[in-house]
């Protein structure tokens, strides 16, 4: 950002749970280039206990981190049911080393899909359909409505 954005833009990260079915779930994920998949699923469990994460649970709070440090490798996020593709305008991209961060509480785990993009490598801009699969971390509030 240029100076004069960065020292007018501020805000917070903090969540606070509404109740005790708000749980901390942290996974590293594979993103594949095949079809778009559920980024979480019930092999990942929340935190201190263990009671899977389930397809229904909504996402409350979602950080998502591509951990690749190859500059032509990203993922594309969609959080509405649909396909993640490099070329649809629903699909969020997240580059290498790049974060995502959002508030979606009408989405659940079986809404947010993820697949892997190729980055153009100069601007950060998705140029292709992945060809690799991309590591990513996720930490994640949900309500476990289960």
């Amino acid at each position: 950002f240029l100076d004069e954005v960065k020292s007018t833009m501020s805000g917070s990260s903090i969540y606070e749970p509404k109740d005790a079915n708000d749980k901390w779930v942290f996974a590293e994920v594979a993103v594949g280039n095949g079809a778009s998949t559920d980024l979480l699923d019930t092999s990942d469990s929340y935190f201190g206990v263990a009671t899977a994460v389930a397809t229904a649970d909504k996402i409350q709070w979602i950080m998502v981190k591509n951990i690749s440090s190859t500059s032509t490798e990203g993922i594309g996020l969609d959080f509405n049911a649909g396909t993640a593709a490099y070329d649809l305008k629903t699909t969020m991209f997240i580059g290498s080393g790049e974060v995502f961060i959002a508030k979606i509480p009408n989405s659940t785990v079986a809404d947010f899909h993820a697949r892997s993009c190729t980055m153009d490598g100069t601007y950060g801009y998705p140029s292709a359909q992945g060809s690799a699969t991309v590591s990513v971390q996720v930490a994640a509030i949900l309500d476990d409505v289960a």
